[in-house]
């Protein structure tokens, strides 16, 4: 079996199974004042400050969530609901699908939101944005950190300094950017959504990092959990296995590797196959990812084949993996449905090296032969 969807979630690490192990154990509740709830809250707080020490943020500033889609909820409507009926929201038609459901929700309750939009290879124009700063004054901006589906980062400091120089708050979705870029490049934004699944960490526990002063309200009630931003009786086992997950990649930095197993992956592509293309290829991406289009293959064709021997790759975020419509990232980046349904994700983790990319290459250009080799010969019999 060959993994290589590490964008959709990666493996449990050694340090989070520790971590939780440790919290299996302690069943108090963190709200309680007995020994039980204070020995929870202990190590809580001890995972809460693990979390913010790789993010570089202070401890109160971290409100965990259930994952990466709820912090971009709350920011996006924890912001809304501060402003009122007359909340002006921009964002792109790249987002994920958590930001891009939300902005619905929001325009129905009466707020507006425009969007900026992005070139071929799916990056924004600063130019285009600070016009859109002059003349919409949208109260936040919603951009993310990099692209779950081509890993194309955006500019998020230069973004940062525009919204501030125009009195607007920034959000960034940043969960596909913990582990693959210095948290200086997005943790200076006033809301910051991370996840823990995708450093290794456990399904269902994310974060939303609310910069000192910035306003928000909350969208969960029944207590004053974290920080009064979300209540409800916290995830201690999830919690806690982030911060296992934090603490161990806060000493293993596989970025440099990992940059090279892609970049061989898609050279010996590019040199043994035609009829191929990588989304986003002239943009600054994230060292794991590739999102290529194989030119006349359905994805779902290609996806069942790989399957088959055993290669796990996806068609695009898992949050969506399930519709059948083309993706809309990629119809943003002006792919045709059509071309947006012959685009596969291949994206890259700690387990990956070069021998393994080599294989799934080779796999990959037997099939795409394969079934080029077919459809030609039904051109031939129609």
């Amino acid at each position: 079996m060959i993994y290589a969807d590490y964008n959709a979630t990666t493996p449990l690490s050694d340090g989070a199974k520790t971590w939780m192990n440790q919290a299996l154990e302690l069943w108090g509740n963190p709200s309680s004042s007995h020994k039980h709830g204070r020995k929870a809250l202990e190590l809580l707080n001890k995972a809460r400050e693990v979390v913010a020490a790789l993010l570089e943020v202070h401890p109160n500033e971290v409100v965990f969530t259930s994952g990466g889609s709820e912090a971009n909820t709350l920011a996006l409507m924890g912001s809304a609901l501060e402003v009122g009926k007359d909340f002006r929201l921009l964002t792109s038609g790249v987002e994920h699908s958590s930001v891009k459901d939300t902005v619905t929700v929001i325009e129905k309750l009466g707020g507006t939101a425009q969007y900026i939009p992005v070139d071929q290879d799916g990056q924004i124009s600063l130019a285009v944005l600070e016009e859109k700063l002059q003349t919409f004054q949208p109260h936040l901006v919603s951009l993310m950190t990099a692209n779950n589906e081509t890993g194309v980062i955006f500019p998020i400091p230069e973004i940062l300094e525009l919204c501030h120089q125009y009195q607007c708050r920034l959000h960034t979705d940043a969960v596909q950017g913990l582990g693959k870029l210095n948290p200086s490049f997005y943790r200076h934004a006033d809301l910051v959504s991370v996840s823990a699944h995708k450093i290794y960490g456990p399904k269902g526990i994310g974060a939303l990092i609310i910069k000192k002063g910035t306003p928000l309200v909350a969208t969960h009630y029944g207590g004053s959990q974290e920080i009064k931003r979300r209540g409800g009786t916290e995830n201690v086992i999830g919690i806690v296995g982030f911060g296992g997950a934090a603490a161990e990649l806060k000493n293993h930095s596989p970025v440099p590797s990992i940059a090279e197993v892609r970049d061989h992956f898609e050279s010996y592509l590019g040199q043994n196959l035609d009829g191929m293309s990588i989304q986003g290829l002239k943009a600054p991406r994230i060292p794991n990812t590739s999102n290529i289009r194989f030119h006349g293959i359905a994805s779902e064709v290609l996806l069942g084949a790989l399957d088959l021997d055993g290669i796990s790759i996806s068609a695009g975020s898992a949050c969506s993996s399930g519709s059948i419509s083309p993706s809309h990232v990629l119809l943003s980046m002006g792919l045709s449905e059509k071309e947006a349904k012959e685009c596969v994700r291949f994206s890259w983790g700690r387990s990956s090296n070069l021998g393994l990319v080599e294989e799934v290459a080779q796999k990959v250009m037997d099939h795409v032969n394969r079934i080029r080799a077919r459809n030609r010969a039904k051109e031939v019999l129609k």
